[in-house]
């Protein structure tokens, strides 16, 4: 190997074709041959252009394109940032015509060096890998295209349909990533006779969520969840009323809310941690085995909580800060509650503390099953808590789900009758077992 070649500031996009394996499936291997001549063919026909140039275009692994933009003499970043992103527009245009196999396309700017290795140069960077990672992430997001935050800061043309998706960490790439796409009438589950006004008012309301959700330290707003939650709720069903389709990067960050409804300690560094794993963790397997106990134990409870997960959507997230009465003792109940993090105690009607919940608790569904059907105690938020709401009309269209809590709170009388406490004394505590 021989080195010869300075670093060079390059823009790398990689594309990858969707469902390659399942479009290749049966083919004989001339016919796999011809479909991916073709398929790179296009991709020459739409990128080596003067337009572009300087550009070189390297297909790689099969369905795969590597593809470089080098800066033209005396360009700045803009210039070669524009070039490259509106070259990748072209392609997601000749998608969207039919023109090209589904693709998905990851934009970076980054830094690569070239060696003679054997008969040919060869280039190496980390860049390669980050700009992959890109790609890769366009399928969890549901996106056609991603860039990462200097394609953003630098492109020109561009800006008011730039829209923030998320800050992300991967295990293989060593710095958290900012990632962006855009949104155009004919592109990312836009149709092509969208108005682009309400196009716009649409990325403006994602914007400003996503600045909640990453945060920005220079302007001082921290990740404020429940707010984002209310706000991408507000955007998304704006965007299925001009679309009649739903934005799956939306989809994205309200399922990570659901699943890690406060921020981690490391969030505003890292963003959403999102894992590459090789083997199921002995945490995962353990949920595995779990499931399968639960399975033999009851086919009814198997099924509605594993299987058929349809209730999960009806346990709303509720953020209450410290101080705050989650249940009033006498009330009629309004649901049952999951505390998801967060501390909270319960006390009798002369203030007196009688116990103090945890997260991993369930409270509240006692009142459902006694005679007076009153709230027995009040509940009070400890710490900020979040909490994971089942109301009560919507907990009567779950009946196996109903036969759980049932069986819950059966198990908390028959734990009261045993201790000789009064039903007050325990109206919230920590799960109990049931037969």
């Amino acid at each position: 190997m021989q080195k010869n070649g300075p670093d060079r500031e390059v823009v790398i996009l990689m594309t990858d074709m969707v469902q390659y394996s399942s479009k290749s499936l049966g083919m004989e291997p001339e016919e796999i041959r011809d479909f991916l001549i073709d398929y790179h063919d296009r991709i020459y026909d739409l990128l080596d252009r003067e337009e572009f140039s300087p550009v070189e275009i390297e297909p790689f692994a099969g369905d795969g394109c590597l593809v470089i933009f080098d800066k033209r003499p005396g360009e700045d970043r803009s210039g070669v940032c524009s070039r490259a992103l509106l070259a990748t527009v072209r392609l997601a245009e000749a998608v969207a015509d039919g023109l090209l196999a589904v693709t998905r396309m990851g934009l970076l700017l980054g830094t690569i060096t070239e060696a003679r290795l054997g008969n040919r140069m060869a280039k190496f960077g980390a860049s390669f890998a980050v700009a992959n990672r890109l790609e890769e992430l366009c399928g969890y997001f549901g996106m056609q295209l991603l860039m990462d935050r200097e394609i953003a800061r630098y492109q020109q043309g561009f800006a008011p349909y730039l829209v923030n998706i998320a800050k992300v960490s991967l295990t293989s790439v060593q710095h958290p990533m900012n990632i962006f796409t855009l949104y155009k009438p004919g592109l990312q589950h836009c149709p092509r006779e969208l108005d682009e006004a309400k196009l716009l008012q649409f990325v403006g309301m994602k914007n400003q969520a996503m600045e909640l959700f990453t945060g920005n330290s220079q302007q001082g707003i921290e990740p404020d969840f429940p707010r984002v939650r209310e706000q991408l709720l507000v955007a998304q069903r704006f965007f299925r009323e001009i679309t009649d389709r739903e934005d799956p990067a939306i989809e994205r960050i309200l399922e990570y809310i659901r699943e890690t409804p406060c921020p981690a300690d490391d969030f505003n560094g890292c963003g959403m941690k999102l894992l590459e794993k090789k083997r199921d963790s002995l945490g995962d397997r353990l949920v595995h085995l779990s499931k399968q106990l639960l399975r033999a134990m009851n086919q009814d409870f198997y099924h509605a909580l594993v299987v058929d997960t349809k209730w999960e959507k009806y346990f709303k997230l509720e953020w209450r800060k410290k101080g705050e009465i989650i249940i009033k003792i006498d009330s009629l109940p309004d649901g049952i509650y999951y505390l998801d993090s967060g501390t909270a105690t319960t006390v009798n009607s002369k203030g007196e503390v009688l116990s103090t919940i945890e997260a991993g608790s369930v409270f509240g569904e006692m009142a459902y099953f006694g005679g007076e059907q009153r709230r027995t105690a009040t509940v009070i938020a400890a710490t900020d808590v979040v909490l994971r709401k089942l109301a009560t009309e919507d907990f009567h269209r779950l009946p196996v789900i109903m036969n759980i809590f049932e069986r819950i709170a059966m198990a908390r009388r028959r734990e009261i009758a045993s201790s000789g406490n009064r039903p007050e004394d325990k109206a919230a505590s920590q799960p109990v077992a049931f037969n």
